[in-house]
């Protein structure tokens, strides 16, 4: 067998997740379906991040395996023109056959990105979510920060995936104003509207992250934000008993980024 890291980006709006599930679309199933008419015998794939339905990849790394030698240097070319336009292979190189991308990351980063309008356009919506209620966001920096170290997240999560734990290590997170131009690249897959210039990002750098964690926690920021539960409330929550049911919604998946992994 040969063995090849690849690095794609997609955006996730059309497709159930990364993994593939029989008879639904989704990016794996996408890729191996392009990869299948393109190299000829055996091949599987593996990714660092299954990513949930609607979440778009800045950075996303897969793993071919292929009974048959490929040829690097005219891989990209033929490969990006078998793929939908929503997914993009941006590099491939050869790997150990033993590597893993999701066991042998060191951590994984993901950016939400969302505005605070009462009125917003579809287009402002295809990678930036919003929230129409006025938010208190030194409220919202006070609950980040205490996100930081290592937290049982059994309040912030979806039932549906077997864990062993709901303890992760968070790195570093942060909500910052940023024009989301200068963190998407502009001439790929994003294509961020013009009048966009400025919009919310929570940025989050952890071991790993459980099922719609992110997605809690920006919601329950924003309960937070809009006064609906206070700091004390959100503090309490993260490392407490764990609840028989959610005080909120999970956030929408629009503006969800899986941004970077690091090894």
């Amino acid at each position: 067998m040969h063995y090849y890291k690849t690095i794609i980006q997609y955006e996730g709006t059309k497709y159930a997740g990364f993994q593939w599930q029989n008879g639904i679309a989704t990016v794996q199933s996408e890729f191996n379906t392009a990869l299948s008419s393109l190299i000829s015998g055996k091949t599987t794939t593996m990714a660092a991040s299954r990513t949930d339905t609607g979440v778009h990849a800045h950075m996303q790394v897969v793993k071919i395996s292929s009974e048959n030698q490929i040829n690097t240097s005219a891989f990209l070319k033929s490969f990006n023109e078998l793929l939908p336009r929503e997914i993009r292979c941006l590099s491939i190189e050869i790997c150990d056959g033993l590597f893993r991308p999701a066991a042998e990351s060191l951590s994984k980063e993901y950016r939400y990105f969302f505005t605070n309008k009462t009125k917003v356009s579809k287009e402002e919506t295809q990678f930036v979510a919003n929230i129409a209620n006025k938010l208190d966001i030194e409220a919202m920096r006070t609950c980040i920060l205490a996100l930081t170290g290592d937290h049982d997240f059994c309040n912030f999560y979806s039932s549906g995936s077997n864990v062993k734990t709901t303890i992760r290590k968070v790195f570093s997170c942060e909500l910052t104003l940023v024009n989301p131009k200068d963190i998407l690249p502009v001439d790929g897959l994003f294509q961020i509207p013009e009048e966009l210039n400025e919009c919310y990002q929570f940025k989050i750098e952890a071991s790993g992250f459980l099922k719609q964690m992110i997605r809690h926690l920006i919601s329950s920021l924003w309960m937070v934000g809009s006064g609906k539960l206070s700091t004390a409330d959100f503090i309490q929550l993260l490392d407490g008993p764990k609840n028989d049911k959610h005080l909120w919604k999970v956030a929408s998946a629009n503006g969800l980024f899986l941004y970077k992994i690091n090894y």
